[in-house]
């Protein structure tokens, strides 16, 4: 039956209203500007100042070619989430964390950046700039187990115990640490027995707070517990203290269940170094109250104001503190991670940061720009520029003169950094020679196995809760999750 014009009419005009509002909406996009190269990235503990420099550099080295950071924000993990599956996505560089950079790896949605490793920045190859923890982290499997290059770490932090040195000062603890040690050097705490020492020196000391919370003295410990990560980078240094760098690499290899029982000895030791850990913090004479419920502000105010002496955090803490008001003369300090009883490596480091990815979306249409921003990054002139405007530390080695440097924190970072002799980070040790299809390192590449079995069973908080379980519970429940879950999991990861 044939239709009537004025149906035929009808459906012209739907057409033609589709057609147009398809056009329209392209239209009211984002426009991909080929002389523009769009950056997302965390603007987070370290700030986009460096970032801006380095654009600034860029721009001049890249005549008529503009760099827009509009997208350097605190929300940048979601926003990539968001941008790499649209259809319409503009991006050029991403400079960020969170470990769904797997996923994106997986699903082909990275460049493969292979060959741009072998190319040189400032005459030496970017592989060969690496910090040495990272030797084996920039590789990552395709669906046929291969390993390439898909993405580049961005910084090569160290954590740890710091501590408030005006009030090391003030009240003489270094003094009274040499004076009670006398093979101690330092005036830091160079053993965990000393540690607990001054722990309970400051306790006796009874100091009334100088700011606020008058009632309450100052305390040896305050902490962040929004962020129970911040206890790993002083954990997994005394695990590694404990077990030494080769056990640690062999763990690392993911290789069974077994890995998460305590008659393995490696994990036996990351069960003792836990133990340290809940003998400091889970004692209340040692750390201010209410501390599970702190922000990272709130706690890192309370130790900048001299409410408390020491404090577990990461690198990017004295960038933060500098935008704080404080009430007092502070002056942050950085001591090397005091060494446990049985050490095996007494030099060893865990370094902060594998979640961290620089990463060229596969959909970027000005790919060998964004290669070029990379190179900026990984230069001498960048990690200079990241040491001196964000505080911290890129991962690959850059030449930097301390004598250049005034601050005394960053001298003092630097040269507790260096006096390290191993680092290591919890990737899976294989290489871009192995074949990792039916591995079982594959279980950490699909996020689905974790150094404490999973993410969720991270156990700091339920070992010093009101109600607290034992190391002995929190590890028992963790080696029987991994064993129940064992055969699943590797089948997700698509191993036979």
């Amino acid at each position: 039956m044939k239709k009537s014009k004025t149906v035929c009419l009808i459906l012209l005009a739907l057409v033609l209203v589709i057609v147009g509002s398809a056009a329209l909406f392209a239209a009211c996009g984002p426009k991909n500007d080929p002389k523009t190269l769009n950056i997302v990235a965390l603007n987070a503990g370290y700030g986009k100042e460096w970032l801006e420099k380095l654009a600034d550099k860029f721009e001049a080295d890249h005549p008529g070619y503009k760099v827009n950071l509009d997208n350097a924000i605190h929300e940048a993990p979601t926003l990539i989430s968001s941008h790499i599956n649209s259809k319409n996505n503009i991006d050029d560089l991403y400079i960020s964390v969170g470990s769904s950079w797997k996923t994106y790896a997986a699903q082909g949605k990275f460049v493969a950046l292979d060959d741009f490793v072998e190319e040189e920045v400032d005459n030496v190859k970017i592989k060969d700039r690496l910090n040495a923890a990272y030797a084996n982290s920039i590789y990552f499997p395709d669906k046929n187990g291969t390993m390439h290059t898909y993405r580049l770490p961005w910084t090569a932090e160290i954590g740890g115990i710091y501590y408030n040195k005006t009030m090391f000062d003030k009240y003489g603890w270094g003094d009274w640490l040499k004076e009670k040690y006398t093979d101690n050097t330092t005036g830091l705490p160079e053993t965990y027995a000393q540690l607990k020492a001054l722990c309970d020196k400051i306790v006796e000391d009874s100091i009334p707070s100088e700011s606020g919370m008058k009632a309450q003295p100052v305390k040896p410990f305050v902490y962040t517990g929004a962020n129970p990560d911040y206890f790993d980078y002083t954990v997994y240094t005394w695990w590694a203290q404990l077990s030494g760098e080769e056990a640690m690499r062999e763990f690392f290899k993911y290789k069974s269940a077994s890995n998460w029982n305590t008659s393995n000895p490696t994990y036996a030791n990351l069960q003792k170094a836990t133990q340290l850990w809940k003998d400091l913090l889970g004692n209340s004479d040692y750390v201010m109250d209410k501390c599970e419920g702190m922000s990272n502000h709130t706690a890192q105010t309370n130790f900048a104001n001299g409410r408390a002496a020491m404090m577990f955090n990461g690198g990017w803490l004295y960038n933060e503190i500098l935008d704080y008001e404080i009430n007092n003369d502070f002056e942050l300090g950085l001591m090397k991670t005091p060494v446990v009883e049985g050490a095996k490596d007494s030099s060893i480091v865990y370094t902060i940061g594998e979640d961290q990815y620089i990463a060229i979306p596969a959909s970027s249409t000005k790919q060998e720009l964004a290669k070029d921003f990379i190179k900026l990054i990984v230069s001498d002139f960048g990690c200079k520029t990241f040491l001196e405007e964000a505080h911290g530390v890129l991962a690959y080695n850059g030449n930097i003169n301390l004598d250049d440097i005034d601050d005394n924190y960053l001298k003092n970072m630097m040269q507790v950094k260096n006096s390290y002799e191993h680092a290591f980070t919890d990737y899976p040790t294989v290489t871009a020679l192995d074949n990792a299809k039916n591995s079982t390192s594959l279980l950490w590449f699909s996020d689905l196995v974790m150094i404490w079995g999973t993410a969720s069973l991270r156990p700091y908080q339920s070992l010093i809760s009101s109600n607290p379980k034992s190391v002995e519970e929190a590890f028992s429940q963790i080696a029987g999750q991994v064993s129940g879950q064992w055969s699943t999991w590797k089948t997700n990861a698509g191993i036979n």
